[in-house]
């Protein structure tokens, strides 16, 4: 049945969307829809009907606001065998409306091919569901605003104040020994200067306490020591706080994500000890549940320091200042990607990512990269709101404040 509308609206609402990948050999894990660049939602329903999981459904309690400006695309999550990598595909928004507005849609659904893919967006003109399962009912714009997370349903107002009730802080746990440089990443990443009280003493933590900084109070760090070999306390203790916190009722008291910080080790040093080994494999299990977990390889400036000093002149004759510096760099990441990214990935699988980092100003980026995976991971497996609250927390990547601050534009009225 076509939707017989004959004017354009000012803005249609997204009651749900079927995302059918029968025909392509590639398995995708997950999907989300996103309005202006921000999550709005995760789509992860298997249809039991099709047998082999080969399609994803999501119908939303509360339709999404979709006006005629507003950039529109779904990103499907994609299983490799050492990553998950992700790509988006771009909804023509005015197609849209020119579509409903013409009456060509059946069922109210706007339907989009890509490649072997098969997307049906499902339409309403000003209405929602019901959360208790019953008719459709007329509402004003303000209230078709949603994020389904992959355990909850989380209901967002239009208002920033809301967000912040629902989750006032973005709560991560850093994890590592002393001397591999967590302080000095948290200081950066947040933009604080002691992010951790300066009386504890060396190799010791309690995870329990909450560390909030005056200069940034919209982020919340739980510290805990890295694992020795042969040492399960502390493998003990991190997975019951873990478990603890996934069991709170609000999404603020929850944990959001959390970091496992080790050093690039030196030549011929194992990136993995028999300790951390044991937490991934927790990880892995399922023994943390959806909580993301990304390992933070640290002070990959020494190791281009150390690079640097292996040079052999010959290595290095007639080469610019900026061409030793490339090929320095060429020689460290391919021993980096042997010695700690593949004994990462063949261990971890592709469920825990895992970053590079160095608080040097030339290498900034690096942390911007890890504050992306992480908020990406806390919006695919937490929540919405907590991966605003990530966004807005961090100090180092502006298009994140960015994305954030469009976020909250949505929510308006």
């Amino acid at each position: 049945m076509a939707s017989g509308s004959t004017s354009t609206p000012a803005y249609l609402h997204i009651s749900g969307i079927s995302i059918d990948f029968s025909k392509p050999s590639k398995t995708i894990e997950s999907a989300e829809v996103r309005l202006c660049g921000v999550p709005k939602a995760i789509v992860s329903g298997r249809d039991a009907s099709a047998g082999t999981v080969k399609k994803l459904h999501e119908k939303f309690d509360r339709p999404m606001k979709l006006s005629r400006g507003d950039p529109f695309s779904v990103r499907l999550y994609k299983k490799r065998v050492f990553m998950n990598k992700h790509e988006d595909i771009n909804f023509d928004t005015a197609d849209v409306f020119r579509a409903w507005a013409n009456g060509t849609l059946r069922n109210h659904e706007y339907c989009k091919s890509h490649g072997k893919i098969a997307i049906a967006v499902q339409l309403v003109e000003n209405a929602v569901t019901s959360t208790s399962g019953g008719p459709v009912s007329q509402a004003s714009p303000e209230q078709a605003v949603t994020f389904n997370s992959s355990e909850e349903t989380l209901e967002l107002h239009p208002t920033t104040d809301e967000i912040f009730r629902i989750c006032p802080r973005f709560r991560i746990l850093v994890i590592g020994k002393t001397g591999v440089g967590k302080s000095s990443l948290i200081n950066h990443a947040f933009g604080v200067q002691k992010a951790l009280a300066s009386n504890e003493q060396p190799g010791q933590a309690d995870i329990d306490t909450e560390h909030i900084s005056q200069q940034n109070d919209k982020f919340v760090l739980h510290d805990s020591q890295g694992f020795e070999p042969g040492e399960v306390d502390n493998v003990k203790i991190v997975r019951e706080f873990i478990q603890r916190r996934k069991r709170m009722e609000t999404l603020g008291d929850r944990l959001h994500a959390v970091w496992l910080c080790i050093e690039i080790p030196r030549a011929g040093g194992r990136v993995l000890e028999v300790g951390t080994e044991d937490f991934l494999q927790l990880k892995r299990d399922g023994a943390l549940g959806n909580i993301p977990v990304v390992v933070v390889l640290t002070k990959y400036d020494n190791y281009i320091d150390h690079v640097d000093r292996t040079l052999k002149d010959i290595d290095v004759d007639g080469l610019s200042d900026d061409a030793v510096k490339d090929l320095v760099k060429q020689r460290a990441d391919a021993e980096l990607h042997a010695t700690c990214a593949q004994p990462l990935m063949t261990f971890a699988g592709s469920d825990i990512p895992h970053a590079m980092v160095s608080t040097k100003e030339i290498h900034k980026e690096m942390i911007a990269r890890l504050i992306q995976i992480t908020e990406e991971r806390v919006c695919q497996h937490v929540a919405s709101e907590a991966s605003v609250m990530t966004s807005i927390a961090q100090r180092v990547d502006p298009k994140l404040k960015i994305k954030a601050s469009i976020e909250w534009a949505s929510f308006l009225p």
